[in-house]
């Protein structure tokens, strides 16, 4: 059965951006060294994108092109039909309801892995259910103090057995786990 990954960047401190939804401080992979810190061998290994509505918003207001085109895309929404003017991006599907009955009928029908993208909301729901398999954490070296905290009041206890590590240049670590069930 194919898994379902969280890949995300979180400051230190473990928020994933600033209140205001920022990312900024992210380091763009270019600027400081010759790696994508693994993202398109990650990217090439799933088949499935998923994410909540403000994760959505916030990637189309990168200004680039959908970067998600040639994977199905499912972006969770608690209220359906009231996405206002968001287009629906090439391969991407709004879905709302029961989550976990979605994700897990999801995971029968298909045989690549699916990317969690973020954001914090769904993250906590994801855990709270049980959905998430693996989590590769990009740690960066900076504390925000405040911000959109990666995990939000999961209310339980998740445990972890540690996969892998691996230190990048600037100081970036990834941090890789498995959920333990």
């Amino acid at each position: 059965m194919p898994r379902i990954k969280l890949y995300i960047a979180c400051s230190l401190d473990g928020y994933i951006a600033r209140s205001d939804g920022s990312i900024d401080w992210l380091p763009d992979p270019g600027q400081n060294s010759d790696t994508d810190y693994g993202y398109s061998e990650f990217y090439a290994s799933i088949g499935t994108v998923l994410m909540g509505r403000k994760t959505y918003e916030q990637v189309l207001g990168f200004g680039v092109p959908w970067p998600y085109g040639d994977k199905k895309t499912y972006v969770f929404t608690r209220q359906p039909g009231k996405e206002g003017p968001l287009p629906l991006e090439k391969n991407t599907e709004f879905v709302s309801g029961d989550i976990g009955k979605f994700v897990r009928q999801l995971q029968e029908n298909t045989e690549e892995d699916i990317w969690l993208v973020g954001g914090s909301q769904i993250i906590k729901v994801f855990l709270e259910q049980d959905l998430l398999q693996d989590l590769i954490i990009f740690v960066i070296p900076v504390i925000l103090g405040g911000g959109i905290p990666m995990f939000d009041r999961i209310g339980k206890e998740v445990g972890l057995r540690l996969v892998g590590t691996e230190r990048y240049e600037g100081g970036v670590v990834r941090v890789e786990y498995e959920v333990v069930e």
